[in-house]
């Protein structure tokens, strides 16, 4: 378990957070230029070169109970049929606006781990969700 002064996730946070504001960034782009048909098909080779690296570099343990590792399987899945409706509307949309709106996929997450896990949602929380949808709103409003 990690202490409460340990924070070496800040580095990863903000790694991920670079890589996928560039990735968003450069999806526009190829969206624009290819089509969402076209990179969804690429992006995923790309996806899939990534994973084949990573896997002969990490060696990962892949035995886990069925359950664990349908639960995993069906995680990729959901990430996979997201991507070729994000290209979507970024073939169709300004990047500014669609990497907003579905950035906000956090609130889904809270709410369902609010009903299903019955986690508490905390006032700061609640005002949080509030402030972002409110920035959406801001951000794709046309004034």
């Amino acid at each position: 378990m990690l202490s409460g002064s340990d924070y070496s996730w800040v580095f990863f946070a903000v790694l991920a957070l670079l890589l996928w504001g560039v990735w968003g960034f450069t999806a526009r782009l190829a969206a624009e230029s290819i089509g969402w048909r076209e990179m969804t098909v690429l992006a995923s080779i790309g996806s899939v070169s990534s994973m084949i690296v990573f896997a002969l570099l990490t060696r990962p343990n892949l035995s886990y109970p069925l359950d664990a590792f349908m639960l995993a399987f069906i995680v990729g899945v959901l990430g996979f049929m997201g991507a070729p409706i994000f290209y979507a509307a970024l073939e169709r949309h300004p990047s500014a606006i669609v990497i907003v709106v579905t950035s906000l996929y956090p609130v889904v997450t809270i709410i369902l781990s609010t009903l299903i896990l019955k986690e508490a949602l905390t006032t700061r929380q609640v005002i949080g969700i509030a402030l972002a949808i409110a920035a959406l709103v801001l951000i794709s409003s046309e004034a």
